[in-house]
């Protein structure tokens, strides 16, 4: 595949004028579609959507969050979840004539469910992959989360980086992931999966909504406590499903993202 260039998109949050990096593609359609990575990872968890047919004809944005890619890492942001959400917000709201469909993997599944009502109500479709809305599901965000942030980088960061890259069924981008950034997101993120809000913020999005999965994590909890019909499995994937098993992952979102535009359940203009 071709590299994708880089560009940078800005996004402003009280206390921070950031300029995110990202891919972007813009082929003057109206539609566009937004992808959030997740915890310790970038936007590279996206690249198979550039070279997907049935996405040729779409505008695609997925950005770096602040903490992870090669974004900017501020010691003084709090990198919560809500603080993400607020640049995500910042974003969204710049591109608020678009048709925006958001596909959210994993803490960025999480946190794109704080999105103020406001955008989550214009949005076409929210697909979440593999999100974390219990804390029981959150593995790696747990482990992270009881070391303290002084020992981070010595106690924790060091042997996830070396874990993390001999494992081929794990897609992170841990080399370009601030320490800080991920202490604290993954800390807030076992916060809000173990807060039980999330399952109802969950069924409670104003726009056509699934919960994507790869189907070797069929025993997630909460596969047992959402609508069979909102959920949608990968198969031969587990945590990262774009990366198993692209040609069914693309191929699959795409078909939800037309059905519901079938359907006359996208946001009306």
């Amino acid at each position: 595949m071709a590299a994708i260039p880089e560009t940078v998109v800005p996004a402003a949050v009280p206390g921070h004028d950031f300029r995110l990096t990202a891919w972007q593609r813009d082929t003057g359609s109206e539609t566009l579609l937004v992808m959030v990575h997740g915890l310790g990872c970038s936007k590279q968890s996206f690249a198979g959507a550039w070279s997907q047919t049935e996405f040729r004809d779409w505008s695609l944005l997925a950005p770096d969050l602040p903490g992870f890619g090669r974004a900017p890492k501020p010691a003084d942001f709090s990198y919560g979840l809500q603080q993400q959400a607020r640049v995500l917000a910042s974003l969204l709201d710049q591109r608020a004539s678009r048709r925006v469909h958001l596909v959210a993997h994993s803490m960025g599944g999480t946190l794109a469910l704080l999105l103020p009502e406001r955008i989550l109500a214009r949005l076409e479709t929210l697909v979440l992959v593999e999100p974390r809305l219990l804390a029981e599901s959150c593995s790696v965000a747990a482990e992270a989360s009881r070391i303290p942030e002084d020992d981070f980088e010595r106690q924790f960061m060091q042997s996830f980086r070396r874990r993390v890259g001999t494992d081929a069924r794990v897609a992170f981008d841990a080399d370009h992931a601030d320490p800080l950034a991920f202490q604290r997101s993954a800390s807030s993120l076992v916060r809000w999966a173990g807060s039980g809000e999330m399952l109802q913020r969950f069924a409670r999005v104003p726009c056509p909504a699934w919960f994507v999965y790869g189907a070797d994590n069929r025993h997630l909890a909460e596969l047992r406590k959402l609508p069979v019909e909102q959920t949608v499995a990968i198969a031969g994937a587990a945590h990262f499903p774009m990366h198993d098993n692209p040609a069914q992952f693309y191929g699959t979102l795409a078909g939800l993202l037309d059905s519901a535009r079938a359907d006359g359940k996208g946001r009306p203009r």
